[in-house]
């Protein structure tokens, strides 16, 4: 075990240098083992099921409004004259979609983003708590998130329903928007990942410090939470590769989030 001096001074020498490679810090026969996966997104697990229960309650429509959205097709951020929509749970407070004015018609838009709202109330609201605004785009792009915000592409979704993946990747931005400002770079995730000393997927290895979190917390989430969907003998990979991170998540799954309550939805709402 680190002792608590150890995991601070890693801690503050990762958040003062940026990028560290971690295999500086553990064994080198370690630091090349292959990760078993090579992304969530590759993974072919059903981890959560489009049968399973969802907070999603209901979904209303506010209007045009000019909202900024990143767009990855471009790599910029412009204004946009949006379709609005609050999307309700009943565990909390609402967040807004907002939907790219390229789909033409408020049907059209509202069509696109109901296809998000029932898998986004299947996510733990640990994972959820922190989304403010979902963005919606035409296109085939991967997802991509920041603190509080996700931008998606229909294509993109499209190809993920088809494998049965779409819960799976939005828990993976939602992971990025609500809990990378507070865990990524924390002391206590850096020692996990120093502890375990190799990488679940291969996408987390090159990017240590900006994916690993996101990464490996669906794997935790399926293992935790619904333990017979993953495979017996990848169960045993995942937790042979890192342990100290499985628990790291389990300790976070264990939290309750503390939102305001969930409030009436307007009229509209459905």
């Amino acid at each position: 075990m680190l002792t608590e001096c150890i995991v601070k001074s890693i801690g503050a020498l990762m958040r003062r240098t940026g990028l560290i490679v971690l295999s500086a810090l553990i064994s080198p026969a370690i630091a090349i083992a292959d990760p078993p996966f090579s992304s969530t997104a590759d993974t072919v697990f059903d981890i959560i099921t489009v049968d399973d229960p969802s907070h999603f309650t209901c979904l209303s429509y506010a209007g045009r409004t000019t909202r900024q959205m990143w767009d990855k097709r471009v790599d910029n951020e412009f204004d946009f004259n949006v379709y609005l929509f609050a999307v309700h749970f009943d565990d909390s407070p609402p967040f807004d979609i907002i939907v790219n004015p390229e789909f033409g018609t408020r049907e059209a838009a509202e069509a696109e983003a109901r296809r998000y709202t029932r898998p986004l109330g299947q996510l733990p609201l640990v994972f959820r708590h922190g989304i403010r605004q979902f963005g919606i785009h035409q296109g085939n792009p991967t997802y991509s998130a920041g603190p509080g915000k996700i931008f998606v592409y229909s294509d993109r979704t499209t190809t993920r329903i088809g494998q049965n993946h779409l819960e799976e990747s939005l828990l993976h931005e939602a992971v990025h928007a609500t809990l990378d400002r507070t865990y990524r770079q924390s002391d206590e995730w850096i020692a996990a990942q120093v502890s375990d000393g190799r990488f679940l997927t291969r996408y987390a290895a090159s990017r240590p410090e900006r994916e690993d979190l996101a990464e490996t917390a669906l794997f935790a989430y399926g293992l935790i939470r619904h333990p017979g969907r993953i495979p017996p003998v990848d169960s045993r990979d995942i937790l042979t590769v890192v342990p100290a991170r499985i628990a790291f998540i389990k300790d976070l799954l264990n939290q309750t989030p503390q939102v305001p309550p969930a409030p009436i939805p307007p009229e509209n709402c459905h």
